[in-house]
């Protein structure tokens, strides 16, 4: 009696697991990016990377603007400001493009048809921002 009872609590155990795997199996999901990219690990060492640039750019402004005249303060200035925001722009398609390759693997993973973005979301569809989330961290640490 007691291994009847044993086999089908494993039985149903299993059913279970394969019941929550298969669960996004050709299924619609959707995640919200603003969170990922919020809360992903490289976030904050872009945050200083970009920073440490803005100080020393800034320093470095300083020193040149000192003999410089109007039209040319002007033209370093809007120099300075491209340098900043090309690498800001580098800094988040690094991390965007990581978000995405996870994504990726999630969907794939878990066989899904589409994932969207959270906004685009009307009715239905499964929320895979923590396991996505839970990729992202477990792949940086």
């Amino acid at each position: 009696m007691v291994v009847i009872a044993s086999s089908l609590l494993l039985l149903y155990r299993y059913i279970n697991f394969e019941e929550e795997e298969n669960k996004y199996k050709d299924k619609i999901g959707y995640v919200n990016i603003q969170t990922l990219f919020n809360r992903h690990p490289l976030k904050k060492e872009a945050e200083n990377t970009l920073n440490n640039l803005a100080r020393d750019m800034q320093l470095e402004l300083e020193n040149k603007l000192e003999d410089t005249t109007k039209e040319e303060h002007q033209q370093l200035i809007s120099e300075y400001q491209q340098r900043l925001s090309k690498k800001e722009n580098e800094l988040i398609d690094n991390i965007v493009e990581d978000i995405n390759q996870e994504i990726d693997k999630v969907a794939a993973e878990k066989e899904m048809k589409v994932v969207i973005k959270e906004q685009d979301v009307i009715k239905g569809g499964f929320d895979i921002t923590q396991l996505v989330l839970q990729r992202i961290e477990s792949s940086k640490n």
